[in-house]
């Protein structure tokens, strides 16, 4: 039976969100040639839609890698999905992503995250992290 691998994009930009959407859906690894894995995308620009998802438990029953923006609406940053997903899932992945290098040095990850500014080479690195990922687990 394959492994279903949950990606999240929890960007509230609908431009950035679809950037980074369809870089990620255009990694070879959607196609899993092993039969090992099952990569299923999940796009948020609601942030408290993932919120909800992720406590229903919908979303943490699988591996998870999570692309988060850290600035959103509402009074939510990133650092609150981080810790909901990492209190329900403490095997996820986040890539965190936010165009302030200030936000860089005031969350340091250990080897479960990653940091990536938002600009031109964002979606890219996305993509990189998530074939990384893939080939850690598999």
């Amino acid at each position: 039976m394959k492994k279903i691998v949950n990606v999240l994009v929890i960007e509230d930009n609908r431009y950035c969100n679809n950037l980074i959407s369809k870089a990620l859906l255009q990694s070879v690894l959607f196609t899993d040639r092993k039969g090992k894995y099952q990569l299923s995308l999940h796009s948020f620009i609601d942030p408290m839609e993932c919120i909800r998802k992720i406590k229903s438990g919908e979303l943490t029953d699988n591996d998870i890698i999570a692309f988060v923006d850290y600035y959103m609406g509402n009074g939510i940053t990133g650092t609150s999905i981080i810790d909901l997903l990492k209190k329900r899932c403490n095997d996820s992945m986040i890539v965190l992503l936010s165009p302030s290098k200030v936000v860089a040095e005031e969350h340091v990850f250990d080897n479960d995250g990653y940091f990536v500014i938002k600009d031109i080479f964002a979606p890219a690195l996305c993509r990189l992290y998530l074939e990384q990922f893939i080939d850690n687990k598999f």
